[in-house]
């Protein structure tokens, strides 16, 4: 016949055994170290023309998590990819495509929420690398609008339409190499439907770039896409551009009224 004593030691230790497992229990449910260590991800990715246009051109875009480049998914038909077992924490996309610009998305939160979690990234737009050429860009005049600043003059290499326009971005820098990776500042999209159409800036303008009167500032004209896949690189602090048309002209230069 067992002891008293002996009874409460084999209870003691069938007490500890449970506790132990409903502790363990707990943290795989949590999702911490002890747990699962990954779960689903999954989005939608919707390609756009370099116009006004969305496209169904939406399979075979290769979407890769940047900070584990072994983890890779290819777009369906519907533009949709999914990642299984994806480590949990804060992920970076880039999405590839020919004649698409290269685009980032930074900073993706994938977090255990459930006993089976899916995270589900907001529907991302992929635009096309800008059919726009610029031909030529000169400075025309010290005022815009009716105000001090600087006017241009510009041509592309297809007329614009009001059903076809052309997008373009401005680069500005005081140094003479300027360009759409090497600036001080940038304009938004500015688009054109003719030739005729006034471009420019006014002193206010170029002022809340951080430019001051009697700086000599250089710009450049890129065509760009609508859908300019813009993404600021939090590395350097600094936008990106995948969408420019690489062929352009020389920068012009002018002096801050």
């Amino acid at each position: 016949m067992l002891s008293v004593r002996i009874i409460r030691k084999i209870a003691l230790s069938l007490f500890s055994g449970i506790f132990i497992v409903t502790i363990g229990s707990c943290g795989k449910n949590s999702g911490d170290t002890n747990g699962t260590p990954g779960g689903r991800m999954t989005g939608t990715v919707q390609t756009w023309d370099d116009k006004l246009n969305s496209t169904s051109d939406m399979m075979g875009i290769t979407v890769t998590v940047s900070d584990l480049p072994t983890f890779v998914a290819i777009t369906d038909g519907t533009g949709n990819y999914t990642f299984g077992d994806l480590p949990f924490g804060v992920h970076d996309l880039t999405f590839v495509k020919t004649g698409y610009g290269t685009s980032k998305l930074y900073g993706v939160v994938h977090n255990a929420l459930t006993a089976i979690p899916t995270t589900i990234v907001p529907t991302f737009g992929f635009g096309k690398v800008a059919t726009t050429t610029v031909t030529a860009f000169a400075v025309t005049g010290n005022t815009f609008n009716g105000q001090p600043g600087v006017s241009f003059s510009y041509n592309f290499s297809t007329t614009p339409t009001t059903g076809n326009r052309a997008f373009v971005r401005y680069f500005l820098s005081t140094a003479a190499d300027v360009s759409s990776s090497s600036y001080t500042a940038f304009s938004p999209v500015v688009n054109f439907s003719n030739l005729s159409a006034i471009a420019g800036f006014t002193v206010n303008d170029l002022v809340s770039m951080g430019f001051s009167s009697g700086q000599t500032v250089y710009v450049r004209m890129y065509g760009e896409s609508f859908k300019s896949n813009e993404y600021k690189d939090p590395n350097t602090g600094k936008w990106i551009f995948p969408n420019v048309n690489p062929t352009t002209v020389t920068a012009v230069s002018f002096q801050v009224p």
